[in-house]
């Protein structure tokens, strides 16, 4: 009894997921954006209009600036990884002044520098992950290559 692919075999290669487009802008670019656009809008509604799930308010910046990193680490490439990482550390911890900052002009809320530091520290973590996921992804990657 032979047994056939689950899926047809096509002569195309896949296309990795970092490359699809949607009008010529990268998919993981459009969920950069989107992202951010969310970031900033709930934190300039004024506070009676929200109603956030009970979560420490410092755990949730920590996650939506960790979430943040994270994308900004995914969209960006170059090879000087000190350069790219020291890059959007200070583009998102400059946000996240900015942010905090711009709050204080939106009725109900007010500026706090303990959420600025755990903006940067969920922003720095996510950092920190990325680049340990890829050093640890290249290695495995070139122990395979080397086994073949």
């Amino acid at each position: 009894m032979s047994s056939a692919p689950a899926y047809p075999i096509s002569g195309r290669s896949m296309q990795s997921i970092t490359k699809k487009t949607i009008l010529g802008i990268r998919l993981a670019v459009l969920a950069l954006v989107g992202y951010w656009l969310l970031i900033f809008v709930l934190t300039h509604l004024p506070a009676e209009s929200l109603k956030p799930p009970k979560v420490n308010d410092k755990l949730a910046h920590f996650l939506a600036y960790g979430g943040l990193g994270m994308l900004m680490c995914y969209v960006t490439t170059s090879d000087r990884v000190i350069k790219r990482f020291g890059s959007i550390a200070a583009i998102g911890m400059t946000y996240a002044a900015l942010d905090e900052y711009t709050q204080s002009f939106v009725e109900g809320r007010y500026s706090d520098p303990y959420d600025f530091l755990a903006d940067a520290a969920g922003l720095c973590t996510a950092i920190l992950v990325y680049a340990t996921l890829r050093g640890v992804f290249s290695l495995w990657k070139k122990s395979r290559t080397a086994l073949t």
